[in-house]
């Protein structure tokens, strides 16, 4: 599929990724292989029933394609992936544990859109996720009797099963699912390549960017709509890098803290494993005087099930020959403020993280519901690990709908750049996890951009239908296998 040979550490690339050439003349360039990744299938959709044409759409990341699927199923440990920072196709949701709980309902009313239609659109994506099944080893007697003791110790809260995209087969949601499918569509995906910079025009408008590819060579990648669905940490120094761009940012992030613990076997009942069953649930609350929302994921099996995949973070912990049930109990929280415009830290083309005395007093008030929580359980000694802001990779919000980009995502001042969340997200904060409540706001910018098309033709309309049919009739002939490869060389860059 590329024109040199690429290492087998990449071979995903070479089934699967393009090179720079093929993305210079676009309809729609998607810079972020995440959230962004995971709109796509919902973009072409929509076009193909609204347009009755695929737009000429690519992909790009900066990481690289060396995954084939959630690392959850591998077994391997994924801390040291995150820990390095390093991109991938996919982006981050190649590694998460994916609990997905939607925002707090009086959040959701808050929210520049009808209450139906986001109760319409986190249904349909649950389902796709896997959410609304249960969990492999759920609903048995560890689950039974664990939310039994937590809803007697917190009568005012709501006790449920945690919401997790693993469906009732154990498989892990995750955004690498449709790249075949989109690539039998025409939508080109390229790894590697790094965007360095903006391009606008004088009358508002964006007419692509400038990057690097992996082997150090420049391109510039022209599109008629251009969207940054890449995260608050990498969007930001990417719109600073425009020194006329003058935009207020409003960033949050998750107060998050673990607590441990492990239990002898035996404490729930003198049942096997696979009898016991896992425990995965969800305690949700709101804090003190203002009322920041919150939920304690607290999470308990046999050591033995937990390296299944089945429970989030199972990599996480490590435990002794006598530890038979492991025990984790995870806060994750609203701030009460935002992260401040300003402050001491020598902290410059970054957000600084640092909190509010409120939200520091909130922590200890979480800590109390957790070490109830523990004890209720039969842990009255657990010990506990404090996650710094900005490092647990659930930094939202930096620009604000209604302030800097409109209710379906248009940087404002600007007719074809959108932003996706979880970097824009609206103006009320909650304690939701990034990944569901961005696919649904995703939806909405989706929408707007293919209707900007309906009112022109597409520009590149026939040469993305003829990609299209040379790329169906190449899968069909080579399922799964370089499915570009005859419209590569057919291009004049590597025509010579």
């Amino acid at each position: 599929m590329l024109p040199a040979k690429v290492s087998s550490n990449y071979v995903f690339e070479e089934i699967y990724g393009v090179h720079p050439a093929e993305c210079t003349d676009l309809d729609i360039l998607c810079v972020g292989a995440g959230v962004g990744l995971a709109a796509m299938p919902y973009l072409c959709e929509l076009a193909q029933r609204e347009l009755r044409r695929q737009p000429r759409i690519a992909v790009v990341e900066a990481g690289r394609f060396d995954l084939a699927c959630h690392m959850a199923h591998t077994g391997m440990p994924r801390r040291p992936v995150l820990d390095r920072g390093t991109g991938r196709v996919g982006g981050k949701l190649t590694n998460w544990g994916m609990s997905a709980p939607r925002p707090p309902e009086y959040c959701l009313r808050q929210w520049p859109y009808s209450y139906a239609d986001l109760m319409h659109r986190f249904e349909a994506l649950e389902d796709e996720m896997g959410v609304s099944d249960p969990v492999p080893l759920s609903g048995l007697h560890l689950e039974q009797t664990v939310r039994e003791r937590l809803e007697a110790c917190f009568p005012d809260m709501t006790v449920r099963p945690a919401p997790l995209a693993i469906n009732r087969d154990g498989h892990r949601w995750c955004p690498l699912t449709f790249v075949p499918d989109l690539v039998r569509q025409g939508v080109r995906l390229l790894p590697g390549f790094h965007c360095d910079r903006i391009l606008t025009t004088k009358g508002g408008s964006v007419s692509g960017v400038q990057g690097t590819w992996h082997d150090g060579s420049a391109w510039t990648l022209r599109a008629r709509t251009v969207i940054l669905a890449v995260g608050a940490d990498v969007l930001l120094p990417l719109l600073r890098a425009e020194d006329h761009w003058d935009l207020k940012v409003e960033p949050s992030d998750h107060i998050r803290i673990d607590a441990h613990g492990s239990l002898p076997s035996g404490h729930f009942g003198d049942q096997a494993a696979e009898r016991l069953g896992i425990a995965v649930l969800l305690v949700e609350g709101r804090s003190r005087g203002v009322g920041a929302p919150f939920h304690l994921e607290v999470k308990l099996a046999p050591r033995e099930l937990w390296t299944r995949g089945y429970m989030t973070s199972h990599d996480n912990l490590r435990g002794g020959v006598g530890d038979e049930l492991w025990v984790q109990v995870q806060a994750v929280a609203a701030m009460h403020d935002r992260f401040p415009q300003v402050d001491l830290l020598n902290v410059t083309q970054s957000i600084s993280p640092v909190m509010s005395r409120r939200d520091a007093d909130f922590h200890g008030e979480l800590v109390t519901l957790m070490r109830q929580t523990a004890e209720a359980i039969g842990i009255p000694e657990p010990t506990f690990a404090f996650r710094p802001l900005l490092t647990n990779h659930h930094t939202y919000g930096l620009l604000r709908v209604g302030k800097t980009v409109s209710s379906d995502f248009k940087l404002d001042g600007f007719d074809n750049l959108y932003i996706f969340p979880p970097a824009a997200y609206v103006d009320h904060d909650d304690d939701a996890n990034p990944v569901l409540k961005s696919r649904v706001l995703a939806q909405y910018a989706v929408e707007a951009i293919v209707a900007g098309f309906q009112s022109t033709a597409l520009s590149t309309a026939s040469d993305s239908r003829a990609f299209t049919r040379s790329a169906r009739r190449h899968f069909a002939r080579n399922p799964g296998r370089h499915a570009r490869q005859a419209d590569l060389q057919r291009h004049p860059t590597f025509a010579r």
